[in-house]
């Protein structure tokens, strides 16, 4: 029985360190995502002011 609760202790510390580890890493990739989608919308509309710029000229 007791090796029992010692699998069952074990199982339960892997699955909360496994929940803590996502749990801080999801939050860091959203900020990363929303992060680098906001300076990718910066640099396609500098690049399309600069395409129409050219475009008139």
């Amino acid at each position: 029985m007791s090796e029992l609760k010692g699998q069952l202790l074990g199982m339960i510390l892997v699955l909360s360190i496994f929940g803590i580890i996502a749990g801080t890493l999801i939050p860091v990739f959203q900020n990363t995502a929303t992060r680098l989608e906001s300076e990718m919308d910066v640099n396609l509309s500098s690049q399309v002011s600069e395409r129409i710029m050219n475009v008139n000229i």
